[in-house]
């Protein structure tokens, strides 16, 4: 009898670990790919001002309707919508010359059933682009 409770004991942490890793797992795919949408975001420079001021120094003006479609087209081209699904784009915010992206997915339900049903994971990256 105790070598049966034992096993289960041994199933349950095996499923609570297998949860525990997919959601690590689906939380740091997320986090580099904001980090990646990011960087494609910041690429956007608002070259109009770039080319009547000149690169001087600090962080270069961004056009945010350009970082609004780098990021989204990132994303795209990165097949994110596919890789994991659910994903949402929830904002994309330029502050000078930093963009900020912020995605959230689904929780990946894992095998035990124990993470809590609707429960999200966020991720946000910001970048800034600087010439030197």
């Amino acid at each position: 009898m105790l070598t049966i409770g034992l096993a289960v004991l041994a199933l349950l942490a095996v499923l609570l670990v297998t949860d525990v890793s997919s959601m690590f797992l689906r939380r740091r795919s997320l986090s580099a790919l904001a980090d990646a949408a990011a960087l494609a975001g910041a690429q956007a420079i608002d070259l109009d001002a770039y080319l009547r001021r000149g690169p001087g120094d600090g962080p270069l003006a961004l056009d945010s309707a350009a970082v609004a479609v780098a990021v989204r087209a990132h994303l795209q081209a990165a097949r994110a919508y596919d890789a994991i699904p659910g994903l949402s784009l929830q904002q994309v915010r330029t502050d000078g010359g930093r963009v900020t992206v912020v995605l959230q997915a689904p929780a990946a339900q894992g095998l035990s059933g124990l993470s809590a049903p609707g429960a999200v994971i966020r991720a946000s990256a910001s970048a800034q682009l600087r010439v030197r």
